[in-house]
């Protein structure tokens, strides 16, 4: 009996020493590892005597207006939208100081300059996954010399975008609105219209639990718990996993998260009905800059996977690809027939990947600062002929 509780104890002690420097690891290298086993640390707090997490409490926050939001008066936060990804952060909303809604701005002593030459609508492509100043909106600021007014906001669609520029875009009185969209606006604007927009449906919560005291203060409890959700068909974390990843140059880029097809695929119900939301926001926002005597102009921004198809077909297929490529595909299609002015960044972004050149975060979906660096380029140029600088 004394050697079993001698051998008992030794292993019960091996086992808490491991966890122990597994804790070490995982908080310390927090932001190194795949998404899968960062993404759960996010409610981890940093030790047991504090409410303090791992990673710095996200900023954004659901809006049944402008779809998700950010609240003013942020200043030079550290920000992680993606565990991997790490930004500073400022925001304000100099129209409306009461307002909830606050927008990113390179500090918050910012104001316009007036008269604004441009203002800027869209999502995280707008709001920028980089340093605000090496932001696209903030290059056409700063190095070609546009006032420029970023309304952008994280995991937002074409009604969002419309609501924002309404309220917070036109009373600036600008001489054009560019109109950032991104694939998975169609899915996004479903999404919202089920949730908030008239003839809404109740939109009920899954059955995520708050995480226990265990779960709220062990990365490995965590983990673990987040592997036994996704064993049971939770796709929490599971569908922004890239499984695939090639070499590009000297560094690696993942791809192919299965997020990609459920939001950008036309083969699905919700972003087909999700066509007819957005472009007919893009339609109401046309007649009214039309009837204001304001230039509208719609960048589109391609995946990834579509940029960089030399290296992405192999593993994911041509059929994916396409699936992939059809909404932004539809939008040309809806511009030619609207006679809208739409400038599709895939081609420009393509030539640079092509070369060897890292467009994108390696492991995540938006564009790096060379990326941004490249869209600001290609912009210059086409401001310039509608705003006469």
């Amino acid at each position: 009996m004394r050697r079993f509780i001698e051998s008992l104890s030794l292993t019960l002690g091996g086992l808490l020493v491991g966890w122990i420097l597994l804790e070490i690891i995982l908080r310390l290298g927090a932001a190194a590892f795949p998404f899968t086993i960062t993404a759960p640390m996010r409610d981890v707090n940093r030790h047991p005597f504090t409410s303090e997490k791992i990673l710095p409490e996200q900023i954004w926050v659901d809006d049944d207006s402008y779809q998700l939001i950010t609240p003013p008066g942020i200043d030079n936060e550290l920000q992680y939208p993606d565990p991997r990804i790490s930004l500073r952060v400022s925001t304000k909303n100099w129209l409306d100081p009461g307002s909830q809604v606050g927008f990113r701005v390179p500090s918050v002593e910012w104001e316009p300059t007036w008269p604004v030459d441009v203002v800027v609508v869209g999502d995280s492509f707008s709001f920028c996954y980089v340093e605000y100043e090496d932001c696209w909106v903030d290059l056409l600021a700063t190095q070609h010399g546009y006032s420029m007014v970023n309304l952008g906001l994280v995991a937002t669609g074409s009604i969002s975008h419309q609501n924002v520029l309404n309220t917070f875009g036109l009373p600036h009185s600008p001489k054009l609105v560019i109109w950032q969209w991104y694939g998975n606006d169609f899915n996004d604007d479903y999404g919202f219209t089920t949730q908030y927009g008239e003839g809404a449906i109740e939109v009920k919560g899954g059955d995520e639990k708050p995480p226990g005291r265990l779960r709220r203060n062990s990365a490995v409890a965590s983990i673990i718990h987040a592997i036994a959700q996704s064993r049971q068909g939770s796709q929490q974390y599971s569908r922004f996993r890239d499984p695939y990843f090639a070499p590009i140059g000297e560094e690696t880029i993942w791809f192919g998260r299965s997020y990609m097809r459920e939001a950008f695929s036309l083969n699905e119900t919700k972003n087909r009905e999700g066509v007819d939301l957005s472009q007919q926001a893009i339609l109401d926002v046309q007649a009214r800059l039309q009837a204001e005597g304001i230039d509208l102009m719609i960048v589109l921004m391609p995946t990834k996977e579509e940029v960089y198809q030399t290296w992405t077909a192999e593993q994911l297929g041509q059929d994916v690809l396409a699936e992939i490529s059809e909404g932004r595909l539809e939008m040309m299609r809806f511009c030619e027939a609207n006679e809208l002015s739409c400038i599709d960044m895939t081609g420009t972004l393509t030539d640079h990947a092509n070369v060897g050149e890292l467009v994108y975060h390696a492991q995540d979906t938006h564009l790096n600062t060379a990326g941004n660096r490249v869209v600001a380029n290609k912009l210059a140029p086409e401001l310039e002929i509608i705003l006469g600088k």
